[in-house]
């Protein structure tokens, strides 16, 4: 197919597909939850598309793309890190890239040699395919790089090129052996788990779990992708439904490390230290593998989660060594910078604590983690008042979750309530009333849903995986 119209439907229709949008005379925008600009696509006089823009949670300009008459992308294009430094300049010439040169390494001291294999890895391709693969497999292996390199925008491109000959291939009605159809449920699988994952970084929530709900039909038994939708789910703070993954993994591979550090940062938000403390523990046995399959690795990395474990367990010394040696390796961590203050907050020592806290936040902690804790923390350590702990509150949750017949709603302020489900590109399924707190969902098809209860107070939304 050519690439213009690969273009055309890859990208506007479904890469950008969200509710946070606003259109104005030559611009169209596309926001975090936060209101944060995400995606920002300019248009000419002739009202086709002139360039696009991606941002980072922080607000900082990401990738930017140039687009000739013909809606292809041409000349210098740019992607920059969280701190506004340039860190790729791709040269397109009408739709086919022609050169990628990388001016700085992504992500922090602990994935650099990993960075660097993956960087030479796409070389390789690079050369192989003359920066232009037309067969399903390299296309899909380039997606897969770029993805690891945080080019999401080309990424998501790529990935959905391989979706749609995907839906090519199978469309035609022919006889394949089961080991063939299980190599290509398998390679499907891989797909639909990265798109939720570069659907989930421009929070595009809808369309992540779409994916990810996809990638485990196709590969129910990969603990990988079922840790992917849990961590996703945990970033989302809908604990519950990634508590059950998280604990659906940790029962069939109790070595799984990535599992383990999930649970592990799960349970210190909810003040359950020892829990956290026994997983993370074991996440280190398998620090090197969770380094080198962690896609920016950092932030609230292993370190960082037991720096502020081993204080809340008495022994601060210890915490304090692992998150200053976090910082020695990033000192532009937030997450650390913010747990090594609420440590010093804790000793009394407010100068240091305040400090921390404030650099936290001319860095953008609370947009970067989408967490809304570091003010307070400010308030108190730049006052010299030692603040009451705060765990996270039990929210309403859906029971069970995943369902097969029926569903509960827990922890809502009444059992009485109006509901109506939705899929995931929001269009109506399901709807009605209850006065026992219960809905019947045995007539949906197996997939994703989203679900909106309401009373007279109180509107809730939950996400939903019907088996």
């Amino acid at each position: 197919m050519h690439t213009k119209i690969l273009v055309l439907l890859f990208f506007p229709v479904l890469l950008y597909a969200q509710s946070n949008k606003e259109t104005a005379n030559k611009v169209t925008r596309y926001f975090y939850d936060d209101k944060v600009t995400s995606v920002e696509i300019w248009y000419g006089s002739d009202k086709k598309r002139d360039s696009m823009k991606t941002y980072h949670s922080n607000g900082k300009l990401n990738e930017v793309f140039y687009y000739d008459e013909k809606g292809l992308k041409n000349s210098n294009c740019y992607q920059y890190d969280m701190q506004g430094e340039k860190r790729v300049t791709w040269d397109f010439l009408h739709g086919i890239l022609v050169s990628r040169t990388d001016h700085k390494l992504p992500f922090n001291k602990d994935s650099e040699e990993t960075m660097k294999k993956i960087l030479e890895r796409l070389a390789k391709l690079n050369v192989k395919t003359n920066y232009n693969p037309d067969k399903i497999v390299d296309i899909a292996k380039r997606g897969n790089l770029r993805a690891r390199l945080g080019n999401i925008s080309l990424a998501i491109e790529d990935l959905k090129r391989v979706e749609f000959l995907m839906d090519k291939i199978s469309k035609k009605a022919t006889i394949i052996p089961d080991s063939v159809k299980t190599k290509r449920e398998k390679f499907k699988s891989n797909i639909y788990d990265l798109l939720g994952n570069l659907y989930m970084s421009f929070e595009m929530e809808n369309h992540a779990f779409h994916y990810f709900n996809k990638a485990m039909v196709s590969a129910p038994n990969d603990y990988r992708i079922l840790y992917n939708f849990a961590n996703c789910l945990q970033n989302r703070k809908q604990n519950d439904l990634a508590l059950y993954y998280l604990e659906k993994i940790i029962k069939e591979k109790p070595e799984h490390g990535h599992a383990r550090w999930g649970i592990a940062k799960l349970y210190s938000d909810l003040g359950q230290y020892e829990k956290a403390m026994e997983n993370i523990n074991v996440a280190f046995t398998k620090e090197k593998t969770i380094i080198e399959h962690s896609s920016g690795y950092g932030g609230r990395d292993l370190k960082t989660t037991r720096g502020l474990l081993y204080h809340k367990l008495g022994d601060s010394e210890k915490g304090i060594k692992d998150l200053k040696g976090v910082l020695e390796m990033d000192k532009k961590n937030t997450y650390a910078l913010k747990n090594l203050g609420i440590i010093y907050l804790d000793q009394k020592k407010y100068k240091e604590a305040c400090e921390l806290f404030q650099k936290a936040k001319e860095l953008n902690y609370s947009l970067i983690f989408n967490e809304n804790d570091l003010d307070s923390l400010l308030e108190s350590a730049c006052n010299n008042i030692v603040p009451d702990e705060i765990f996270q509150k039990k929210k309403p949750f859906v029971f069970p979750n995943p369902a097969v017949s029926s569903i509960s709603v827990e922890n809502f302020s009444t059992q009485k309530f109006s509901y109506a489900l939705f899929d995931f590109e929001s269009n109506p399924v399901l709807n009605g009333n209850t006065t026992n707190g219960t809905i019947d969902v045995s007539s949906l098809a197996s997939g994703f849903y989203i679900l909106k209860v309401s009373s007279e107070a109180v509107t809730e939304t939950f996400k939903l995986i019907k088996q």
